[in-house]
């Protein structure tokens, strides 16, 4: 990596070394870097603080591979999580109730002979797909959870999460806007959470 980003993703992703990592594609983070070297970011960067380019003016995208967030997805500028939305073929389902009991979160219960989801629970991990054991649950959609402006120090805050499930082109997409919109409203000792809060949420929405 150079000396103006900081990217991490998820050791967990390797080897089935986390049994609730979905699959990340071993080269993900260097198609993040290039996406925001590719964006001016480092010459930005180079222009403004020539080599006094510190860790805390570095642009920090963190992935994790499950709502875990080992990584610490939730505090970096931009976050991702990876994420499966379940669906369930209820004609072929048997009952078991496997899924209901195996959530971690909750989000699925047995109602009149039926297993139901409650979406504002559901934290997209993928598990209820791992454990069905007639394999009646899938992925209607697979990706990643976008959040953006997560940080710590004097005033910390969690990232605020974008509305969907983003797949890899559209997340590497959201991360060069995220780049755009950070150079265009920069400000000296401000973190990418700070810009957001003033420029608005709405305008990385993909059209």
């Amino acid at each position: 990596m150079d000396n103006t980003s900081t990217i991490n993703v998820c050791r967990g992703t390797g080897a089935g070394e986390c049994r609730f990592a979905l699959f990340v594609d071993e080269g993900f983070a260097g198609r993040i870097e290039e996406r925001i070297n590719d964006s001016g970011w480092p010459e930005f960067l180079q222009q403004r603080f020539g080599d006094n380019i510190n860790r805390h003016k570095m642009v920090s995208v963190s992935g994790a591979a499950c709502p875990n967030g080992c990584s610490r997805p939730h505090i970096a500028d931009i976050g991702l999580i990876r994420a499966c939305v379940p669906v369930i073929d209820h004609e072929s389902c048997i009952g078991c109730e496997e899924c209901v009991r195996q959530c971690p979160d909750e989000a699925m219960e047995m109602i009149d002979g039926k297993v139901l989801i409650t979406r504002e629970k559901c934290l997209v991990c993928g598990l209820c797909t791992n454990v069905c054991p007639t394999e009646v649950i899938s992925c209607s959609r697979s990706g990643w959870r976008f959040l953006v402006g997560g940080r710590l120090g004097r005033h910390p805050r969690l990232g605020i999460e974008l509305p969907g499930v983003y797949t890899s082109d559209e997340v590497l997409d959201l991360i060069s806007r995220c780049m755009k919109i950070w150079m265009d409203n920069y400000v000296d000792g401000k973190r990418f959470g700070w810009i957001m809060e003033r420029v608005g949420h709405d305008k990385l929405l993909l059209e």
